[in-house]
């Protein structure tokens, strides 16, 4: 529910984190855990927190899903959690984001508590009370559970990857396209906006964007700013209800690139690294649609065959969630309502609005660029054509509505493609 009290999360970023989350169990009672991983998130803090937990007395039992990449949150995966979770055992997911959302849903299917330990920051959705499952290759976001707690140490999220690190950055920068695209939805057709869930992730935005070159150079005290800030983005979803607060076009892109690579059309990348690399083009997109591209507002028309032929060469047959999500924001988009701002006075006090938001775009293509995700096609197997169709039927993903469906709205998603490629 939107505007929802702040969940209570217990949040601890410190080197002696494991620790503290040994003695959290202790003085809770705990009597079994059941320590779900990776064999690299096994290595990196896995075997570090089952050994701490059995130093306190508690039957810490394990479950290390073999795959050291691929793994995805499937229905499968979230199946073999499931049965570990009897009377009286608690959880620990021990991983980034394909095994928090794994343990995060079947925590919730069971009526689980569960603790986060993240191993990387490299995400958002630590503290997040929504699970991403992957579903013959198109990611759906269903409601779940926000952990407890969330005991991470900044040292492990240190010594991972780079490219991990770099995804982190990409996914708190892309809260910027998100949050234009939250706004814009909400001056034009009144779509709820909760200020306070918006001013949360505008700090961990800030301060990724700030410290970009630190954040590159694995500086701990860096690295442990860039885990509170992912940490306090998912509790800006928490308090909101859903992902709006950090999730716009540019998530939607990133999941059209994780169906095509399912589809064999383009290797798998991180999701933050996709996101940073969107945010990109989304920036160029809302910057022509609210910076002078469109000069005046019209009515907004639908699209005729948003799943037509054309669609469907990148997005194949869509699945009952994709024809769902099309239904839904066809509907959202021919309900114009009578505070639609089509006066020429009415859209100009819409983009004076937005100008704040446009501002930040400058500091964080300075921070993307640190982070080495550039604004060229070609970066992560997206070359011009496929960059194209992203922005084209990204959008057909979601029911959320987006820059994308504004533009198309007022025919002229055409000419922003064109601009953004320039």
């Amino acid at each position: 529910m939107l505007g929802a009290r702040e969940p209570a999360i217990e949040v601890v970023v410190a080197p002696d984190a494991i620790e503290r989350l040994a003695a959290h169990a202790d003085a809770e009672r705990w009597r079994t855990a059941l320590v779900v991983m990776d064999p690299n998130t096994q290595e990196a803090a896995g075997a570090r927190v089952v050994r701490e937990l059995r130093a306190a007395g508690i039957k810490a039992e394990e479950l290390v899903f073999a795959e050291r990449s691929g793994l995805t949150a499937s229905d499968h995966a979230v199946a073999r959690v499931r049965p570990r979770l009897g009377e009286g055992v608690h959880v620990i997911a021990v991983g980034s984001g394909v095994i928090t959302d794994i343990v995060r849903y079947a925590a919730h299917l069971e009526d689980r508590d569960f603790v986060s330990v993240p191993t990387a920051a490299s995400m958002d959705g630590y503290a997040s009370s929504v699970a991403a499952l992957q579903l013959d290759g198109v990611k759906v976001t269903y409601p779940a559970r926000a952990p407890t707690a969330v005991f991470a140490d900044p040292r492990v999220a240190a010594a991972a990857p780079s490219e991990l690190t770099r995804s982190g950055i990409g996914d708190l920068l892309g809260k910027a396209t998100a949050r234009v695209d939250w706004l814009v939805a909400h001056l034009l057709y009144g779509e709820p906006f909760c200020k306070r869930a918006s001013e949360r992730v505008l700090a961990p935005l800030s301060f990724a964007a700030s410290k970009a070159a630190a954040l590159m150079a694995a500086e701990p005290d860096a690295i442990r700013g860039l885990l509170i800030g992912l940490v306090e983005s998912g509790i800006a979803m928490a308090i909101a209800g859903s992902s709006r607060p950090a999730s716009g076009c540019e998530h939607h892109a990133s999941h059209f690139w994780d169906l095509l690579a399912a589809h064999g059309r383009r290797p798998h990348a991180p999701h933050g690294l996709q996101v940073g690399y969107a945010t990109r083009f989304a920036m160029g997109l809302q910057r022509f649609a609210f910076a002078g591209g469109i000069t005046e507002l019209r009515r907004p028309v639908t699209t005729e065959e948003p799943l037509g032929p054309d669609a469907r060469q990148w997005l194949g047959e869509p699945t009952a969630e994709v024809v769902a999500a099309v239904r839904e924001k066809q509907r959202f988009i021919a309900a114009v309502p009578d505070s639609w701002p089509d006066t020429a006075e009415g859209w100009e006090a819409s983009r004076v609005e937005l100008a704040a938001a446009l501002d930040l775009f400058g500091v964080v293509e300075q921070a993307l660029s640190l982070a080495a995700i550039p604004a060229e096609p070609g970066f992560l197997g997206v070359d011009e054509p496929m960059l194209c169709a992203t922005f084209r039927y990204a959008s057909r993903l979601r029911a959320r509505y987006t820059v994308i469906d504004f533009l198309e709205g007022q025919g002229a998603l055409d000419a922003a493609l064109a601009a953004m490629l320039e």
